[in-house]
């Protein structure tokens, strides 16, 4: 971790000094978010926007391939034309500034400008564990309603995002996560003595306690080994997890569980944000709303894809009926107050109803 600190520091010093040169050349390109507002008061406001220029780094953890990926590219497009070249969007995957922990605190301390944050937040954000609520959602429309169109539900977690230094600036939907096995998961009863990795995650290690299985956390990178070996029997991710590890080499059946929802949240250092010209505020909130629709849709296009050749390897998905999936709503009762008693009122009432 601590090689990674100084590479990532490393990083972030060459982003400077290459900025800072081009600056020098007549530009005002910033590279983070204190000096973006520097850049901000000396060259104006409001309708003085266009005096003014601004850098976006976004670091993530997703290869090029991925959706995450897509939506930033979308972004860097779509404000890199609307400014005229005034705004420059850097993008940079892999986690090749930092882990996921270390993204989150290069953008709540205006380090870089941007990332795309997932199970991490809860480090920084406690009320993001409402996300870990087992079965709230049936479909997937549903979870795009919540997260996308619902304004009460944006604004709430707004508020909740600000205090931590962020400006919470959308979400991508990423499809459900699934049960893996050598056999068919239909039932709680079918969970009965299956050792089960999960995330070190207090609220999943419960919710799949209340459903029969023991759950064990375990280290993704020896995942495929475990289970190959027989240490564990069964797995849970989304499908894009599921195939890009080729868990599904190892595993028999993957069963539709759709337990949890696989989200992204779009993070933004908060000063730079706020401090933004209202002009290019504007065209940043145009952005980001095309950067996560296209990151959704070419999440869930992908998904059917990658769905398909697991089909061809010769591991079988299977549905479960609305009963069966509120048999297992039912057994996770338990977690469900948990959660409620762990996070604000209003971010209960606005995820839950």
């Amino acid at each position: 971790m601590k090689m990674k600190k100084v590479a990532a520091l490393s990083l972030a010093v060459a982003m400077a000094v290459g900025m800072m040169a081009c600056g020098n050349s007549g530009g005002s390109n910033s590279t983070t978010a204190q000096e973006n507002l520097v850049t901000a008061a000396d060259g104006g406001t409001g309708a003085a926007a266009g005096d003014a220029s601004y850098t976006i780094n976004i670091g993530h953890f997703g290869s090029e391939t991925t959706a995450v990926q897509m939506g930033c590219l979308a972004m860097k497009e779509y404000l890199e034309k609307e400014s005229n070249g005034a705004i420059t969007v850097n993008i940079y995957p892999n986690n090749s500034m930092g882990s996921d922990d270390e993204l989150c605190q290069m953008v709540q301390n205006g380090n870089i400008e941007m990332t795309c944050a997932n199970s991490i937040i809860v480090n920084y954000v406690p009320d993001a564990a409402i996300y870990d609520l087992f079965y709230n959602f049936s479909d997937i429309e549903d979870v795009k309603q919540k997260f996308m169109k619902d304004e009460k539900f944006l604004t709430v977690m707004r508020d909740v995002y600000a205090k931590a230094g962020f400006y919470l600036a959308g979400y991508s939907v990423h499809g459900f996560r699934l049960a893996t096995a050598n056999k068919p998961i239909n039932s709680p009863e079918d969970l009965q003595g299956m050792t089960f990795r999960v995330m070190q995650n207090d609220y999943h290690i419960q919710g799949w306690q209340c459903m029969g299985a023991t759950p064990t956390p375990f280290s993704f990178s020896e995942l495929y080994t475990a289970l190959q070996q027989g240490t564990l029997d069964a797995q849970e991710n989304p499908v894009e997890t599921i195939y890009s590890a080729k868990l599904y080499e190892q595993q028999k059946y993957i069963s539709r569980t759709n337990h949890l929802q696989q989200t992204q949240q779009w993070l933004v250092n908060l000063d730079f944000y706020h401090n933004l010209p209202d002009e290019y505020k504007t065209m940043f909130d145009k952005a980001i709303a095309i950067c996560c629709e296209t990151a959704t849709n070419g999440a869930l296009e992908k998904e059917a894809e990658w769905s398909s050749e697991i089909k061809e390897f010769g591991c079988t998905f299977v549905d479960l009926t609305d009963d069966q999936r509120e048999a297992f709503k039912e057994a996770v009762a338990p977690e469900w107050e948990a959660i409620k008693a762990g996070v604000d009122s209003a971010v209960w009432e606005a995820y839950t109803n």
